[in-house]
């Protein structure tokens, strides 16, 4: 770790290749999967991410058998930033989401922050809603409130910058701004806050944004399809078994 610190990455390897022929002879599968967890943080520092990918996952079905909440957020941190950088936007988002939530409940709450900070960075510029990302952050800054740590504290103000930049919208100067794409991405972001408070149901999701059901479905079928996921799945209405005459 050490070795990787200081951008000293071939050596931490020959170090990780040590330890890891002891522990293979120690037959110790959870010590193991946190050397190859380290390893992968060296592979995503250097950068290779299709190989962190790689080693990162046989780490996660390891903590994830044993139980190990705490390591287990730790390593599904890793995994999403390594999903997220080779472009795996849609495998990366869920398993960030849910390193949060696993780091604070096992009582980790620094590294849920730590984790929190890793969704802002590698999707809030794009990925998340303005409405997911506020929340992301003060999430983030609640929970390492307490840090000391001269990273992680440049870490939270890179991120603010994130934010700050994101709330503040298109501005005309922006490369190919146009007054269309900029209303639309005020209208996606109130749609994808109605939904994320409506936990997904487009009815209620209309009703707060005083639209009809039908418009709502008609705007996410045409011009919000990135923000289906965010709703419920649809549901075939029965028919009726009282036939018309």
């Amino acid at each position: 770790m050490l070795l990787y610190e200081f951008d000293r990455y071939d050596e931490a390897h020959n170090y990780l290749d040590r330890v890891t022929l002891l522990l293979l002879r120690l037959n110790d599968d959870s010590l193991l999967a946190q050397v190859n967890e380290t390893r992968a943080r060296v592979l995503v520092a250097e950068p290779r991410y299709a190989e962190a990918s790689r080693v990162i996952a046989s780490v996660v079905r390891t903590f994830e058998k044993g139980g190990e909440h705490a390591l287990l957020a730790d390593a599904l941190v890793i995994q999403g930033v390594a999903l997220a950088r080779l472009g795996g936007d849609e495998r990366s988002l869920p398993i960030l989401r849910h390193a949060i939530n696993l780091a604070e409940d096992s009582g980790s709450h620094s590294n849920a922050g730590l984790a929190a900070l890793a969704l802002i960075e590698e999707h809030g510029a794009a990925r998340l809603s303005e409405y997911e990302l506020y929340g992301a952050y003060r999430r983030a800054d609640e929970l390492l409130k307490s840090t000391q740590d001269a990273k992680d504290i440049a870490r939270l103000r890179a991120c603010a910058r994130i934010v700050i930049r994101k709330l503040s919208g298109a501005r005309l100067s922006d490369k190919g701004f146009t007054l269309a794409r900029a209303v639309q991405d005020v209208e996606a972001r109130f749609i994808a806050q109605a939904l994320e408070l409506e936990e997904g149901s487009v009815t209620r999701a209309a009703r707060r944004l005083g639209l009809s059901h039908q418009t709502l479905a008609h705007l996410l079928q045409t011009r919000h399809e990135s923000l289906q996921g965010k709703r419920t799945p649809r549901t075939p209405r029965k028919r009726s078994i009282i036939k018309k005459k």
